[in-house]
């Protein structure tokens, strides 16, 4: 409604090609296609957006079992044209996107790809990104894409000092993240904690409470384990010794005495709020 010049108020024109439409068809869509176990998808031409299932029985997860909210929204696209050619569109770009993340979920010592269901929807390139972003926003916070981010990323290369993911820690396995570090600003424990309230959140209706406590949850600080050291030295500069140690220790990570250096207490930053657990913005590399 607007109001009008003697200030009532006046029926506001209906736009059937709105965003906020749109993106709602587009959810919608996806949402009502069905769910097929992981481990059975034949392959198929095309590009578009897919979402991942969890319903299996690691504790962790517990809470998602039997409930219809995705642990991972993607996309694929076709492909882009810097001279505007028409992409492949026989080409499986979407099938071979969600076989990388079955191979992925295979190599985790803790997941079996037969414990996921996936929804997908071939669409044309136009539509893709605003749809993922409608799917994040339904769902937020999508546990793999914000909270446990490393699931759908490329392989940043294997220096140490990258650090591990939070998926990588929750579910090591991959080869990739083998000779990683730990996470540098969470324990085992802090990362189960952050993801249980994560999922609490994701499962409330939308309105005012769910969103201050995604608010919160996006600015909850998080003591920093270790860093890359700012000067010519090598060696990663320690903050939680024990932490560092311990989580080390778990991940099968071989640590030399010269690697690291404990921290003295000076400036450096113990407590952030900068913070890969809730990236909002769908990055790109996460999901292409």
């Amino acid at each position: 409604m607007v109001p009008s010049s003697d200030g009532s108020t006046a029926p506001s024109n209906f736009n059937p090609l709105s965003i906020h439409l749109l993106s709602s068809n587009l959810r919608a869509q996806l949402d009502g296609c069905e769910r097929v176990p992981l481990d059975t998808v034949k392959k198929f031409p095309g590009a578009g957006l897919y979402a991942l299932y969890y319903k299996g029985d690691l504790p962790l997860y517990g809470q998602l079992k039997g409930k219809d909210a995705p642990i991972y929204v993607g996309k694929a696209e076709a492909g882009n044209s810097s001279y505007g050619e028409q992409p492949d569109e026989t080409e499986p770009k979407l099938f071979n996107r969600i076989t990388d993340h079955r191979k992925s979920i295979s190599e985790a010592t803790n997941l079996e790809a037969s414990h996921f269901d996936v929804r997908y929807l071939v669409l044309d390139d136009i539509w893709i990104v605003l749809g993922e972003r409608a799917l994040l926003r339904a769902h937020s916070p999508v546990l793999w894409n914000t909270l446990m981010t490393g699931f759908g990323s490329n392989p940043s290369g294997g220096a140490r000092k990258n650090g591990r993911s939070i998926w990588d820690s929750i579910h090591p396995g991959r080869k990739r993240a083998q000779s990683l570090l730990c996470n540098r600003k969470y324990s085992l424990s802090e990362m189960e904690k952050l993801i249980s309230d994560g999922i609490n959140i994701s499962l409330q209706q939308p309105g005012p409470q769910r969103d201050k406590e995604l608010t919160d949850l996006k600015n909850r600080p998080a003591k920093i384990i270790w860093e890359e050291h700012e000067s010519k030295d090598k060696r990663c500069r320690v903050f939680r010794k024990d932490i560092f140690l311990e989580e080390n220790n778990r991940l099968g990570v071989e640590i030399d005495p010269d690697d690291w250096v404990l921290n003295d207490g000076a400036a450096g930053g113990y407590e952030t709020t900068e913070t890969a657990t809730l990236d909002t913005s769908a990055n790109i590399t996460e999901s292409e």
